[in-house]
């Protein structure tokens, strides 16, 4: 198996990517790919000069250039050409696996029919700031009860499986977008006869964002995503409505306050927020990718 990796940050984010994929158990054919999508090579330099002084992290682990465009699915792509296996692991910088990540994919016979398998991503429990646990409580990227859902044929690329051979005959991911590649691929798997299949035991821990600022700033930008979606498939993602939503985070917050439950009170101040932010998103409409690695 070939664990494809898209990575844009500074050495210290290298560190940490490098020592969650040493805890992987891998087997003699299974191969770690990063692609770094960084200004400076902040990957490269760590795995290539990591050595004893942080226990050779980056032995092992293939650095390639995603230098075309500053996006996580053109990252993917090229981390994926250089990949030799028959299944592609997709996994983002920001989640640490568990070590048997690999084997539970495995753990039964993938039927031929599946042309991907989508694991499970779970919130990092050790992150303790108000919006990582806002993110958390909400399930954002969990594949069986999050908003995108295995049993509806979607999956997030965080953590996502894929036959080499499907992959590369549809072309890969969309280049040039900022957010929704990765349900785009899976509707085009799907329009051409493959199915998805779920594996709950493959799991990753999601890091989510620190601040709400951040967090809010992801959120319009998955509006916008969505607007893309929706008009490339037309009714596959609608815009979140907007007045009823909000309509509905007041009540729910009022009668939180009125028994003194202060934390529904702001997680559902923070649900309005969320919604005014995918509007936004999506009615700005603004998906392409405007920046260049380099």
């Amino acid at each position: 198996m070939s664990v494809v990796i898209p990575f844009r940050g500074d050495a210290a984010g290298a560190v940490r990517l490098l020592t969650a994929l040493s805890r992987l158990e891998l087997s003699g054919d299974d191969e770690l790919i990063v692609a770094d999508n960084s200004a400076g090579g902040s990957t490269g330099r760590v795995a290539r000069d990591g050595g004893e002084a942080m226990g050779g992290i980056g032995h092992g682990v293939c650095v390639v250039p995603a230098t075309g465009e500053r996006s996580s699915y053109h990252a993917r792509n090229a981390g994926a050409e250089a990949a030799r296996s028959d299944w592609l692991l997709f996994m983002d910088a920001d989640c640490e696996p568990v070590a048997g990540l690999l084997d539970a994919y495995f753990a039964e016979p993938i039927p031929d029919r599946c042309g991907a398998v989508a694991g499970q991503i779970l919130g990092d429990p050790g992150q303790r700031s108000l919006a990582a646990r806002y993110a958390r409580s909400r399930r954002l990227f969990d594949h069986s009860e999050g908003l995108i859902r295995a049993e509806a044929g979607a999956a997030a690329a965080g953590n996502l499986l894929i036959r080499a051979t499907a992959f590369h005959a549809l072309g890969g991911f969309t280049e040039g977008i900022r957010s929704g590649g990765d349900l785009d691929l899976c509707r085009r798997l799907h329009l051409v006869g493959w199915e998805l299949g779920y594996r709950p035991d493959a799991v990753v821990h999601h890091r989510h964002r620190e601040t709400l600022v951040s967090l809010l700033g992801a959120v319009v930008r998955y509006g916008a995503g969505a607007r893309w979606l929706n008009e490339r498939y037309p009714g596959s993602s609608p815009r979140w409505p907007l007045l009823g939503g909000l309509a509905r985070a007041a009540q729910d917050a009022w009668r939180a306050a009125i028994n003194r439950h202060w934390r529904r009170v702001v997680y559902r101040a923070i649900d309005g927020l969320g919604l005014i932010a995918h509007n936004v998103g999506y009615l700005a409409r603004r998906n392409q990718v405007t920046g260049r690695a380099r």
